[in-house]
C-alpha cells in the first residue's frame, strides 16, 4: 500500500509539472482586439501617402454562416512582394526558455484554388505564414526604399527560421461558393526572451500582384515547454 500512495503521489506531482509547463493562450475578438496589431512589409513608398496599396484593417464580421466578430486585413500587392498581417506579445512564459508553439486559427478567404491572375493565384500564390518571434515585429525604411520587416519571414513560399508557411489562401477542394472559414496550424519552437515573452506573427506573403483581403479568427497558442 506504501508503494502505491508513493506510486500516485509521484503521478500528481509528475502531472502538476505538465500542466505547470504548458500554457494556452486564445483570442476571439467579441468586444476588441486583443491587444493585436496590424504589420505590414516590403513595399516601396508610393509617394502618396501609401494610398496605392489600399491598406486598411480592423474589426468585422465576415460573410461567412454564423461568424461573429474577426480580425481582417486588406491590401493591394504593387510592391510583387507584399506581407502583411497581425502581431501580438505573449507575456507570462518563462525567461529564457525553450518552447514550442502550436498555433491554430481560422482563416477567412473567398479564394479558389486554380484561380489565375498577375504575378501569381489570389489563392495559391498568397502564402500564409505564422510563427512567432523574439521582437516586435516592425518595418523600417532601407537604402533602396523598401520598407522591410525586422524578422525574418522568409520569401513567398519559403518560410522563416521561425516564421512557418502553414498554407495558401486558396479554399479547400468543394468549399461552398463565397467565403469560407478554413482550419489552419503551424507549429514552432522558439526560446523566451529574459522576460519570458514572444510575439505571434500571422500574416500572408503574396506573389499575386493585385487585392488580398482576408480574416482571423478563433486564434489559440499552445506554448509547451522542451
Amino acid at each position: 500500500m506504501k508503494q502505491v500512495m508513493i506510486g500516485l503521489v509521484c503521478l500528481m506531482v509528475l502531472a502538476g509539472c505538465q500542466k505547470a509547463d504548458r500554457q494556452v493562450f486564445k483570442y476571439e475578438f467579441e468586444t476588441n482586439d486583443e491587444g493585436f496589431s496590424q504589420v505590414y512589409g516590403d513595399y516601396h513608398d508610393d509617394g502618396n501617402g501609401y494610398t496605392t496599396y489600399e491598406f486598411a484593417w480592423g474589426r468585422n464580421k465576415p460573410d461567412i454562416a454564423g461568424a461573429t466578430q474577426a480580425l481582417y486585413i486588406e491590401g493591394m500587392n504593387r510592391s510583387d512582394d507584399l506581407f502583411m498581417g497581425y502581431t501580438k506579445l505573449i507575456t507570462g512564459l518563462k525567461k529564457n526558455t525553450t518552447y514550442t508553439f502550436l498555433i491554430k486559427f481560422k482563416l477567412g478567404t473567398s479564394e479558389e484554388s486554380g484561380s489565375v491572375g498577375v504575378g501569381g493565384s489570389p489563392a495559391d500564390s498568397v502564402y500564409v505564414k505564422a510563427g512567432v518571434v523574439g521582437v516586435k515585429p516592425v518595418a523600417a525604411l532601407d537604402s533602396q526604399g523598401v520598407y522591410r520587416l525586422n524578422v525574418d519571414i522568409g520569401n513567398q513560399s519559403e518560410g522563416g527560421e521561425t516564421i512557418v508557411v502553414a498554407t495558401t489562401m486558396a479554399k479547400p477542394e468543394g468549399s461552398a461558393t463565397g467565403m469560407i472559414y478554413k482550419d489552419v496550424e503551424a507549429n514552432v519552437t522558439l526560446k523566451t526572451t529574459s522576460e519570458g515573452t514572444v510575439y505571434l506573427l500571422i500574416g500572408t506573403d503574396s506573389a499575386f500582384e493585385g487585392f488580398t483581403k482576408f480574416y482571423l479568427d478563433k486564434i489559440t497558442v499552445i506554448a509547451t515547454q522542451k
